[in-house]
């Protein structure tokens, strides 16, 4: 049965590709911030590789998350699908970090935005229509976590489940007390 809960897993995530409105699409990540609080923000899930575990977000260069994750590469992500009564934890190492240009003039004009600001992220502007924007420079990056631990809990009657699977083990897994 762990064998199973895994392999729901993957498929959660691989259907959040596919399907813009799957609840994993949109999920939480967290860091560490400079002065060791935790740090909390929604992203989008724009890659997953089921076979080595390693799921891949998009975000602006100048961001928190990127400074934060330069110092400390572990954070945390959380899924939850509120119909499933279905949430992931996962456990992850930032990987890589990369700037990929080809890919950002791929994006549409819409989504070329989010990564063109003049400003960065979290300046304070006078309201949204200040924030001003250059669509020949971006400042988009890929960032790339590889999952050491995911954490399967499922609410059900009449028993919840809980299970934790870690890559030292092989991924075998053992069930926790939910």
């Amino acid at each position: 049965m762990l064998d199973t809960l895994l392999k729901d897993s993957k498929k959660q995530l691989k259907s959040a590709l596919k399907h813009k409105k799957h609840p994993f699409r949109y999920f939480t990540l967290s860091t560490l911030s400079l002065n060791g609080a935790p740090q909390s923000r929604t992203v989008v899930l724009r890659d997953f590789d089921s076979e080595n575990l390693i799921l891949t977000i998009f975000t602006d260069s100048r961001s928190k998350k990127v400074e934060e994750l330069k110092e400390d590469k572990r954070a945390e992500l959380l899924f939850y699908d509120p119909n499933q009564l279905l949430q992931l934890t996962i456990k992850v190492n930032l990987t890589e970090s990369k700037s990929s240009p080809e890919k950002f003039n791929q994006l549409p004009e819409p989504t070329k935005k989010d990564y063109c600001s003049l400003q960065g992220p979290g300046v304070s502007v006078k309201g949204p229509d200040a924030v001003k924007y250059d669509f020949e420079k971006g400042y988009f990056i890929k960032l790339k976590f590889q999952a050491y631990q995911i954490e399967y809990l499922k609410l059900k009657r009449p028993n919840h489940l809980r299970a934790k699977f870690l890559i030292e083990d092989g991924w075998q897994g053992e069930f926790l007390v939910p």
